[in-house]
């Protein structure tokens, strides 16, 4: 079972993994701003979706009303093109993509409702830039939509479609419905995309953050552990701090990371650097090479620390603990912070009536005077004769000569039962 002390230490390292997480959050929505991963992966999901390499039919189907509202500018399939950073990665060498100057203005973000209802209009009317009396404007039917749909020319979509309109009983809200489900689907793959790039580079900005402001969470733990006043500094702070907002801009995100820095600095967190005339208000004057982490220094003169290779290899060590743990993301902290919370605050009452005590505990003092009247009592009592026992008390309806576990010499006991 936890004591007060280990959850103190737990929620200290919540609180410093949660604000790391906020720092490198913010930074990777700032980059997010600038790359676009998100329209990036929306592209190319929706051409893996529709079996369009060439992002011919995706160019119609970004050109549509209900899509092309949601954006600014145009889509243009021509530029498509292999990733000159990633084409070394194994799986990702042959997947093109919108150069990221050209993709700043595409939606990060598609409703499956327009995706169904655009990707029907196009399958029964042809792309929005065909002429307009070429284009049928009856009401649609599910006969002309299989008509039209046989007609594709990718037999994978053309096969998805043929089949939603199968299980949709003849209910053109339920072919809808069908598209819906299918565009979802296909759109958690996408999501998983973003995921696991979101994770690469959360663990390389918590790396860079790390050994950048040094925050070994080896040691942040060994010091939580001894030093009580600390603790109790980062648990009050830790009540006090508020959910993450998603989905933040880059502004925001940017001053979110700043706002987490300012927090563990409040706080005093054991981390930073010391030397290199850090003080120095122009940072070119500032010496890089005659830095020493503060770990390595047990007081604040810099002559007196003592770097070793160990020491070295611990706080590497101890960096690539807070990289793995920034990886997790602030939402995870953050409820695991508020668990710990919970429990702390569950086991800090009953430590405290333990301290004060029970009013029903008997009272030391009169322990020692009741103790003292029944030592003078016992010597004013008259003392018994020690030269013959007293005789038992007779038992009820038993013969004068019978005695209870009493045996005397040359006498037998005739109500006993023989073995």
């Amino acid at each position: 079972m936890f004591n007060s002390e280990t959850l103190e230490v737990a929620i200290g390292m919540a609180f410093l993994f949660l604000l790391m997480s906020l720092i490198c959050t913010g930074i990777k929505e700032w980059i997010e701003g600038i790359f676009k991963w998100r329209a990036m992966d929306l592209e190319r999901g929706m051409r893996t979706l529709l079996d369009d390499e060439g992002g011919q039919l995706t160019a119609h189907v970004y050109a549509h009303p209900l899509v092309s509202s949601l954006y600014q500018g145009g889509y243009d399939p021509a530029h498509l093109a292999v990733n000159r950073l990633t084409n070394w990665v194994p799986g990702v060498s042959r997947a093109r993509q919108m150069p990221w100057s050209l993709r700043r203005n595409l939606p990060s973000y598609i409703p499956a409702g327009h995706f169904a209802r655009a990707l029907i209009d196009l399958v029964a009317r042809g792309p929005a830039s065909a002429s307009s009396e070429a284009a049928p404007h009856a009401p649609l039917t599910l006969a002309q939509l299989r008509e039209r749909a046989a007609e594709l020319q990718s037999p994978f979509l053309r096969r998805a479609v043929l089949s939603a309109i199968d299980h949709s009983g003849g209910d053109l809200a339920q072919l809808t419905q069908n598209l819906q489900n299918w565009f979802d689907g296909a759109m958690d793959r996408a999501s998983g995309w973003y995921k696991r790039r979101t994770q690469t580079v959360l663990f390389a900005l918590g790396l860079a953050a790390a050994a950048a402001l040094n925050v070994d969470a080896i040691y942040v733990m060994g010091r939580l552990t001894v030093d009580k006043t600390l603790r109790e500094t980062v648990v009050t702070a830790a009540a006090q701090v508020k959910p993450p907002e998603p989905g933040a801009s880059a502004a925001s995100g940017i001053a979110a990371a700043q706002r987490a820095r300012e927090e563990l600095e409040k706080v005093g967190m054991p981390m930073g650097w010391r030397g290199g005339n850090l003080d120095a208000k122009n940072p070119a004057d500032w010496s890089v090479a005659d830095l020493t982490p503060v770990q390595m220094c047990r007081i604040e003169d810099v002559k007196r620390c003592t770097p070793t290779g160990y020491a070295h290899v611990r706080v590497a060590f101890g960096w690539l603990m807070t990289a793995f743990a920034v990886m997790l993301g602030a939402p995870f902290w953050f409820d695991l912070l508020n668990k710990f919370m919970v429990i702390r605050s569950t086991v800090k009452p009953r430590e405290k009536s333990r301290e004060e005590g029970s009013e029903d505990r008997a009272d030391p003092s009169k322990d020692a005077v009741g103790a003292a009247v029944a030592t003078v009592a016992a010597a004013a009592a008259p003392h018994a004769s020690t030269d013959s026992p007293a005789p038992p008390a007779p038992v009820p309806g038993a013969p004068p000569d019978f005695v209870p576990h009493t045996w005397r010499d040359g006498r037998t006991n005739p109500q006993e039962i023989p073995l």
